[in-house]
């Protein structure tokens, strides 16, 4: 399985802030705290919560290709300055590629530079690193530094302590902690494939921008908007004690809204309750009736002057004057065709006219009532200057008649007529009078403003009707806008149905129950007043709920389930079989066979797949009430090479005391593993058994990997961890202790030189001891070639064909040595007689060199 391949295809469906997020992760390796900001704005953002650029999400150009490694990582040495346990003072410890054993007894350092290793590499359990606290000086500061390289040729880095380290952290500690988790504890696989610790840092980056998400959405919890004050029980109060993000603001608008007869209603209500605390309800029903009757002749009062002088009514009475205009306009050009420029001035204006109709009045009603107007004939007198009519006068006469019975004189009059009615509806419209004013005095009581808006209407209609008087006085123009004289009819309407609706319930029994109702219909439009007052914080808040709503959603977007359900396929596919597969053959090649033990899958949690280490007969008993201490840690270094089988590159490992409880029979096994891992990467050994040193020096000699010793001991004037590449003599092999004699031998034959003897004599002996213990160590180690050795318990049987060639001159050679060597042992008490001085250097350096010589000559003739 190509694990990035399958992350990617899986990726598709999760949100987009996480797929940016895996992006970020593969492209850089970690995220910063502003890539954790970005991904939380991204998160909002697909619940409107913010405004910020879109996502890259993962894409197959952001995969790199296979193959790539981070490169091994090797210890090259550690330094420890100061302040660390009982460490002495600017002591360097060293490690050599491949193996590296560092031995030291109990209490001789070890355990100092061991926290300083698990600090900073990957260990199950890190220590604290202490100071000296045994010491009564104060106490110092902790300075020590580890170097390490990538690779074999990689340039040296330093590490400090002052952070974590994620090259370094690649080495892995196995210590009696490992030990304990690997048995007893569910455990993650800590070396993984690339690719799938991309979803341990995704679960990470769930968890932290669930936090981000997460303050600020306690943030607006806490800023709730204080109470609003609203009677108790109406649809307000519920409203506000049920506010989600589901609440619909424009409900809370409409409720919040009151119409013009919804006010109206609220001043009646007001009323009505006023009115009902009246001592004689009946009386003051019959008053409201009252009142109510004269705001109705009010309202006809001013609807009658409204259209009197509406813009209907007063353009009709500027088209009658026009019409009258242009009658006159025409009358006139007949007037002058018909009578000529002779006549006086005026003649057939309307002063003449009407003195015509009067004298055709007094001519058919008085003086000639039965003769047809004008009564010109049987020398008849003139109706106006009662004098004789000659024949042009006769003939005027009958003229003046035809003009006057002319269509165009019968139009003028008929026209001038009809907008005199019309005017005279304006010029006769009153206005104002006592009973308008006692009428206004009514609307007062009930309502100030509406009385005044009256007011101020009849005022501008009084000087409505003056302009127009005018106007029409001087034949103008109907003044330009539209009359200003609007009158509030549906308001003085709706008054008198209110008095009307009081005085219907005064008329009915003032019950508590009617009082109850019209109290909790008034509280009704009260709560929805306030609410009016409030609108802006309600919708707020409501806007508060849903923002605290879509933070939940937001939230949601980061459970990181499916991201340990995908972690745990994978690892199962790549991973688990064949870390199970490691197991069984670390068992195999530890020689553990007599408890069936296996290593199997417990579940996963946020982003990991756990793994356990059970019984297969007996799954639910725990392991450590079967196995022994020793067969406890054998299974643990198993179970903790089974894991390194999954790394990605060959970095250190570092054990402390790894065959600590272990039996003989074990101590082998865990050795040759160990020294066969060194042949592929750098294995650091912390040990303070010998035997298993030994053990660890000859597979290291039969494998052929070169191996580094480091000795740690104690003095007391300087302290513990005293850092030295040669190992205590019991450790030491036969070739090291030749060599350390010819350097102890300088030492004594200057003694001897200088003259101290007796100085020359101690030393001597206590040489001459150590030489018949390498003469004995040679014979277990090189005549016999370890067939056999002290305290091991078994025989290297494989070896046994080469000591066929051991000749009598060996024999020989190795029964003087021991004679001669005997003789200066201390505890062998010489007679006085007996005595013989200690042999002078040249001799001493002789046998030392015999013993040298002999193991040479033994060795070439195995080869």
């Amino acid at each position: 399985m190509d694990v990035l391949a399958e992350i990617l295809a899986w990726s598709a469906g999760l949100p987009l802030w996480q797929r940016d997020a895996l992006r970020r992760i593969l492209v850089q390796g970690d995220l910063s705290e502003d890539d954790v900001s970005a991904l939380t704005e991204l998160c909002k953002k697909a619940h409107g919560l913010a405004n910020c650029e879109d996502a890259s999400v993962l894409a197959a150009e952001h995969i790199p290709e296979a193959g790539g490694d981070a490169g091994e990582v090797f210890i090259d040495s550690i330094y420890h300055h100061q302040g660390v346990n009982n460490l002495a003072q600017k002591q360097t410890l060293k490690f050599g590629p491949n193996l590296t054993i560092v031995y030291g007894d109990n209490g001789a350092g070890k355990t100092g530079y061991i926290r300083i290793l698990k600090s900073a590499c990957r260990a199950r359990g890190v220590e604290d690193i202490l100071g000296n606290v045994t010491s009564e000086a104060a106490a110092q500061d902790q300075i020590y530094s580890l170097k390490y390289k990538r690779g074999q040729d990689g340039e040296l880095v330093e590490w400090t302590g002052e952070e974590d380290d994620e090259a370094v952290s690649q080495v892995s500690v196995f210590d009696t902690n490992s030990a304990a988790v690997y048995l007893s504890e569910k455990t993650d696989v800590a070396f993984r494939p690339f690719g799938l610790d991309l979803f341990d840092k995704l679960v990470k980056a769930c968890k932290a921008v669930r936090e981000n998400l997460t303050k600020e959405k306690q943030a607006l919890s806490a800023s709730a908007v204080p109470g609003i004050e609203v009677p108790d029980g109406t649809l307000v109060a519920k409203l506000l004690a049920g506010i989600t993000s589901l609440t619909k603001p424009d409900d809370v608008t409409a409720l919040a809204t009151l119409s013009d007869e919804e006010k109206q209603r609220i001043a009646s209500l007001r009323k009505q309750l006023a009115d009902l605390q009246a001592a004689d309800a009946e009386k003051l029903s019959r008053e409201l009736q009252l009142r109510s009757g004269r705001l109705r002749t009010l309202t006809e009062k001013l609807r009658s002057i409204g259209s009197a002088l509406s813009d209907e009514a007063i353009t009709e009475i500027f088209k009658a004057l026009d019409v009258a205009k242009s009658k006159k306009e025409t009358a006139e050009a007949l007037r002058a065709a018909t009578f000529g420029g002779e006549l006086l001035n005026g003649t057939g204006s309307e002063s003449w006219v009407a003195l015509w109709e009067a004298g055709r009045s007094f001519s058919t009603e008085e003086a000639y009532p039965d003769q047809q107007f004008p009564a010109v004939e049987n020398e008849n007198l003139c109706v106006l200057c009662q004098q004789g009519l000659d024949h042009d006068a006769c003939e005027r006469l009958k003229q003046f008649e035809s003009f006057i019975q002319s269509s165009a004189e019968a139009e003028l009059r008929a026209a001038v007529q009809d907008f005199r009615e019309r005017s005279r509806g304006v010029s006769a419209l009153v206005i104002s009078d006592e009973a308008i004013e006692q009428a206004i005095a009514e609307v007062l009581i009930e309502d100030e403003a509406l009385s005044e808006d009256i007011k101020a209407a009849l005022a501008n209609a009084q000087q409505y009707k003056d302009t127009l008087i005018n106007a029409l006085k001087n034949k103008e123009e109907k003044p330009e806008g539209d009359p200003p004289c609007a009158f509030p009819i549906e308001p003085l309407e709706a008054m008198c149905a209110q008095l009307d609706e009081r005085a219907a319930v005064l008329k009915k029994e003032a019950t508590p129950e009617l009082k109850e109702k019209l109290a909790a219909e008034l509280n009704e439009f009260r709560a929805r007043a306030i609410l009016a007052k409030n609108l802006q914080i309600v919708l707020d808040d409501i806007e508060r709920h849903k923002k605290i709503a879509a933070y939940g959603l937001a939230e949601n977007d980061t459970r990181h389930n499916a991201v340990t359900v995908k972690s745990t396929e994978v690892t199962k596919a790549v991973v688990t079989e064949k870390l199970k597969s490691s197991f069984n053959d670390e068992l195999k090649e530890l020689k553990f066979r007599h408890i069936n033990v296996e290593l199997k899958e417990v579940g996963g949690a946020q982003g990991n797949l756990y793994h356990r280490l059970i019984l297969t007969n007996a799954p639910g008993i725990d392991l450590p009430r079967v196995a022994s201490e020793g067969e406890q840690r054998c299974l643990s270094i198993a179970a903790f090479f089974a894991e390194l089988s999954t790394a990605d590159n060959p970095s250190a490992i570092i054990f402390d005391d790894p065959v600590s409880s272990l039996d003989y029979k074990w101590r082998e096994n865990v050795a040759r593993r160990l020294v066969r891992e060194a042949k592929d990467r750098q294995v650091i050994v912390f040990t303070h058994d010998i035997v298993f040193l030994l053990y660890l020096h000859q597979y290291a000699a039969q494998l052929g990997v070169a191996y580094l010793d480091q000795h740690i001991f104690q003095q007391a004037a300087l302290g513990a961890g005293l850092c030295a590449e040669e190992l205590p003599w019991v450790a030491m092999k036969v070739g090291k202790r030749i060599g350390y004699l010819k350097n102890e031998w300088q030492t004594v034959d200057k003694l001897f030189r200088e003259g101290h003897q007796n100085a020359y004599e101690r030393e001597g002996i206590h040489i001459y001891g150590l030489l018949r213990e390498s003469w004995e160590r040679a014979l277990e180690e090189v005549l016999l070639v370890s067939v056999v050795e002290r305290f091991r318990p078994g025989v290297h049987t494989q070896q046994i064909a080469k000591i066929a060639d051991i000749t009598p001159e060996d024999c020989a050679q190795l029964e003087a040595a021991m004679t001669k060597t005997s003789k200066w042992l201390p505890g062998h008490d010489m007679a006085a007689a007996a005595h013989q001085d200690v042999p002078e250097p040249q001799e001493l350096l002789d046998d030392i060199e015999a013993l040298e010589a002999w193991v040479k000559a033994i060795n070439q003739r195995r080869k």
